[in-house]
């Protein structure tokens, strides 16, 4: 038992304490779990940019934005991109424009935190160039009302 002692300490150049160290760095929280990204909900007020970039939207807002990634880029990155807003303790929302008129050239994004689904609009020369759900399927009141606000003229959209 001396001679083991006599050779872990060798082998931690005499110093036990560095040897307990490195066995404690190695063995680390093997249960530390990353913590949890915020509720979508707790993003009112910041930019669009935010709920766009949260792991809830991400990945099916990338997908469906295919081929237009550098113009909803533009609206994302505006110098005025927009503050979201809540409603219903539910629906999390909000309108950027690069350029201003966010009725000729505008993004609206949308969430809905109960059905993890999101809402998107994009406004191409005042036209919907990119709409998600497609064209002509309801929205919830208080996203459709949102977007009516803006670009009333829209007679596809319509609420739940």
């Amino acid at each position: 038992m001396i001679s083991l002692r006599r050779n872990v300490l060798r082998r931690a150049g005499g110093k036990p304490l560095a040897l307990l160290l490195f066995a404690i760095l190695l063995a680390g929280p093997a249960s530390a779990q990353p913590l949890p990204e915020p509720s979508p909900l707790t993003l009112a007020g910041q930019p669009v940019t935010r709920l766009a970039a949260h792991p809830d939207v991400s990945i099916g807002f990338r997908s469906v934005t295919r081929g237009r990634q550098t113009y909803i880029l533009r609206h994302l990155h505006a110098a005025d991109p927009g503050a979201l807003r809540v409603a219903e303790n539910r629906y999390v929302f909000g309108w950027t424009c690069d350029g201003g008129d966010c009725a000729e050239a505008g993004l609206f994004l949308g969430y809905d935190s109960r059905t993890e689904r999101f809402y998107l609009l994009l406004l191409d020369e005042g036209s919907a160039s990119l709409t998600v759900p497609t064209r002509g399927a309801p929205w919830p009141a208080p996203l459709a009302e949102a977007v009516l606000a803006i670009k009333p003229d829209l007679r596809s959209f319509r609420s739940e």
